[in-house]
């Protein structure tokens, strides 16, 4: 039995995905700001439902989700790598790393090292949310150790490695320091924060998108012969 995706397909539902929950992200911030508040029970509901800057609702388990999905992508490239004999070492820890960056999405680990490390550094300004300096460590030192390993890999396929990093962490790293900067002079309850929040999201859960897509062009191109087949559309 063959299993067939078209790889275009499942990128264009997935941003379509994105752009439904964004749109009522907006919707949220719209009657957050222009009408009682958080006074209104119907607003105190759409707000916990689709506002991307809280936690267990619509968006937080669709990007939680597409992380996941790019977690078991990644462990079956592993295990395709080891039945053929090859080195298979660095996908099993990409896909440890990105379900740990599931887990994070789901209930906001990184969040738990703001405090010591704006103890320890006395953060302002861009690096006033001072949670990401350790991430930011991590990122560099698995930059370095997975270097060669990416340079490896089908032009192609780097490519849209690359693309989906610069978007994940302009996101998780870049909006959010110049989020920081802006709530550090005027708070956090302002519309161009939450704005500023919803291009950040915006920015993660489409470099999610376009890893799980990079992911299922790699296991079109590499493995051929598996009795999973996932069919092919140039994007």
């Amino acid at each position: 039995m063959k299993f067939q995706v078209r790889n275009t397909k499942v990128l264009r539902n997935l941003f379509i995905g994105i752009i439904l929950l964004i749109l009522g992200n907006l919707f949220a911030i719209y009657l957050l700001f222009n009408t009682a508040g958080m006074e209104s029970k119907v607003t105190r509901l759409l707000v916990k439902l689709f506002s991307v800057n809280l936690e267990a609702n619509l968006p937080t388990y669709f990007s939680a989700l597409v992380l996941l999905g790019d977690a078991i992508l990644l462990a079956f490239i592993a295990y395709g790598c080891k039945a053929l004999g090859e080195k298979f070492w660095h996908w099993l820890g990409l896909s440890a790393i990105f379900v740990f960056i599931s887990l994070d999405e789901m209930i906001q680990i990184h969040e738990q090292f703001r405090a010591p490390m704006e103890a320890l550094f006395n953060t302002s300004g861009l690096l006033y949310f001072a949670w990401f300096i350790p991430y930011v460590a991590v990122v560099i030192i698995l930059g370095i150790a997975y270097f060669k390993f990416m340079m490896r890999l089908p032009k192609r396929i780097l490519k849209l490695f690359i693309l989906a990093g610069v978007l994940f962490v302009s996101g998780a790293v870049g909006m959010e320091m110049l989020g920081g900067m802006h709530a550090e002079v005027h708070g956090e309850e302002t519309i161009t924060y939450a704005l500023m929040f919803t291009f950040e999201e915006f920015l993660e859960m489409s470099g999610a998108a376009v890893f799980f897509y990079a992911l299922i062009s790699y296991v079109e191109m590499k493995f051929k012969s598996i009795q999973f087949n996932f069919g092919s559309e140039q994007v």
